[in-house]
């Protein structure tokens, strides 16, 4: 394998390994993680580092993270070894043609990487690809439009604060003003903010939550998950 090709395949490769990292950290905000968080898994994951804090919770209590997080280990360790091998190659290479390496076309390669990941930066090139990944994900996680979506924003042992989107309003809470829910008491939960339409809300006793509201809620995450989502995980 000649120098030059084999600087080019290493480019492309990382160049994969970058928009890898973005596509599974969309499919782990699908799941309810923060956009920080999503991408920390993500890199992790896929670069097969490793982590043994209480960020790994998040993953391994969610079937549908623990089956993303199966599926980026493996491709990571797949680009590795390939990767690994791809330099290796270079190594060998320059070695034996030291003489007939062509700067200009690794110029040229270097070139069309950075322009490719410059691209990628603008806002209207990327959201256009954020948006198909996530139309896909979707389909893929079967998070149709009337799931509700958890996102999991902190958590403290078993509390928990998460913002839930409503896409649609459980039953048990449809058309009723909280005071009537009685949520407190009944899953020791708090509702601390609730953004609408129209923009942020004061909680009293008689407000009534809607679709496409915003809701911050802290309290027991399997009691979150009872509530919005009607089961446990």
């Amino acid at each position: 394998m000649s120098v030059e090709l084999a600087i080019a395949l290493i480019l492309a490769f990382i160049m994969i390994y970058i928009f890898l990292i973005n596509i599974y950290s969309i499919l782990f905000r699908i799941t309810g993680l923060t956009k920080v968080k999503a991408r920390f898994q993500a890199i992790s994951l896929l670069t097969n580092s490793g982590y043994t804090t209480s960020e790994s919770e998040i993953v391994t209590t969610n079937h549908l993270r623990r089956n993303i997080a199966i599926a980026s280990m493996m491709t990571g360790y797949i680009f590795s070894v390939v990767i690994v091998s791809l330099v290796l190659n270079l190594i060998n290479a320059v070695s034996i043609n030291t003489s007939k390496i062509s700067y200009s076309y690794i110029f040229i390669a270097f070139g069309v990487f950075v322009f490719v990941i410059l691209l990628f930066k603008i806002p209207f090139i990327r959201r256009p690809f954020e948006k198909l990944i996530e139309l896909f994900g979707k389909s893929l996680l079967g998070k149709h439009k009337k799931t509700n979506i958890i996102t999991l924003l902190d958590s403290y042992g078993r509390e928990a604060i998460a913002q839930v989107t409503l896409n649609y309003v459980p039953i048990i809470m449809k058309d009723k003003q909280l005071s009537d829910i009685n949520i407190r008491d009944e899953y020791n939960l708090n509702i601390l903010m609730i953004k609408t339409s129209e923009g942020t809300e004061n909680i009293t006793k008689m407000t009534v939550l809607k679709e496409n509201d915003i809701v911050i809620v802290f309290g027991p995450l399997q009691n979150i998950k009872k509530l919005f989502l009607g089961k446990e995980e």
